[in-house]
């Protein structure tokens, strides 16, 4: 493992790319909340990296090596709000957007004050 591809940075952009696809489908969530029949979309990625990570072995496995799918997004097939069959609650999609969009900056400074410590360790005289 070398000094750029650790667990912590490894695990952190597959973090990343999770709350990346959660808000894409947030988004379609609520670009749909007048379409009658649309089923909420959900994105599910925590357990799998979890999992990933806790089954991660670094004398022969690589984080990176983590199947890029494997965030899971479904389709609510009995949640039903409203007459038109539309299962979108505007307030709760707008909730977790707010607390995806949180998530995500959370983990961007995560990676950046990593990334700050290795340079301030490199330029050490």
């Amino acid at each position: 493992m070398d000094l750029f591809t650790n667990t912590l940075s490894a695990s952190m952009h597959k973090s990343l790319d999770g709350l990346w696809t959660r808000s894409e489908a947030i988004s379609d969530n609520i670009a749909n909340f007048e379409t009658p029949n649309y089923k909420r979309k959900v994105v599910s990625f925590e357990d799998q990296l979890s999992s990933a990570i806790h089954s991660y072995d670094s004398k022969k496995d690589r984080i990176h090596d983590i199947n890029s799918t494997f965030a899971v997004t479904t389709e609510e097939i009995n949640e039903r709000y409203r007459m038109d069959g539309n299962g979108v609650d505007l307030e709760e999609e707008n909730t977790e957007l707010a607390r995806t969009v949180y998530q995500y900056m959370y983990g961007q400074r995560v990676l950046s004050d990593h990334y700050s410590r290795l340079k301030t360790a490199i330029n050490v005289d």
